[in-house]
């Protein structure tokens, strides 16, 4: 199925009609993997020709590196929106996790990112677009678990540094989990347990789980949707 933006009643800009085909490539790396991507299929996907395809980008190689670095844009741009009313940094943290765990197709999303770090340790040139997108996601953490350190709301019990990688590396598992086992992780379950990790290594005693599914975070997710 072609697109939504390719089926509107007016003309594409080249511009538009090229991010409209970058986001049918990362549709298409959700179903069939880097390796198996074919560029018949993003053509397909994208309700173009092949041969226009092959005018925006030289390779497949091009095209996935370009597919990634726009599929990382949307989420920067999603993270802006949410942040932009400066929330505490309690409901700060809760609001990442929830636009990341409660998102609409979170399995699509995490079987993307995990092709996407997989292709990234074979080939260099998209190295540097996920070292990108992972230090921005890193300091938007950093900053939030700073922020409520130096307010008195945290209490790390180890370095600042640690906790953000702890966290980190907690959220990549869930989404390992997410994209390979469709009946595993849920995306309710993968924030309920990141807040709880994030509650004992910040000692902050206002998480409550019963609240899991309808707390800030999650309501500051369901405003900043268009």
């Amino acid at each position: 199925m072609a697109p939504r933006s390719l089926r509107v009643g007016r003309d594409l800009t080249a511009e538009e009609r090229r991010t409209a085909v970058l986001r049918a490539a990362v549709e298409c790396v959700a179903v069939s993997g880097y390796d198996n991507l074919r560029l018949r299929d993003v053509a397909r996907a994208a309700g173009v020709s092949t041969g226009l395809l092959q005018h925006y980008f030289e390779t497949r190689d091009e095209l996935v590196a370009e597919a990634f670095r726009q599929a990382s844009e949307d989420l920067l741009q999603e993270w802006g929106v949410l942040l932009a009313s400066n929330p505490p940094p309690w409901e700060r943290l809760d609001a990442l996790v929830s636009q990341l765990a409660l998102r609409e197709g979170l399995r699509t999303h995490c079987m993307v990112w995990v092709e996407f770090a997989t292709a990234s340790a074979r080939i260099p040139s998209m190295r540097e677009g996920f070292r990108s997108i992972y230090d921005k996601w890193y300091a938007l953490v950093r900053e939030t678990v700073e922020d409520g350190t130096n307010a008195g709301i945290f209490t790390p019990v180890t370095s600042v540094p640690d906790v953000v990688e702890l966290l980190l590396s907690h959220i990549d598992g869930c989404e390992l989990n997410i994209a390979s086992d469709p009946e595993g992780m849920t995306g309710p379950r993968m924030r309920e347990l990141t807040l709880r990790l994030a509650a004992t290594l910040l000692q902050y005693d206002g998480y409550d789980a019963a609240d899991g599914s309808t707390g800030s975070g999650a309501r500051e997710v369901a405003r900043s949707a268009p």
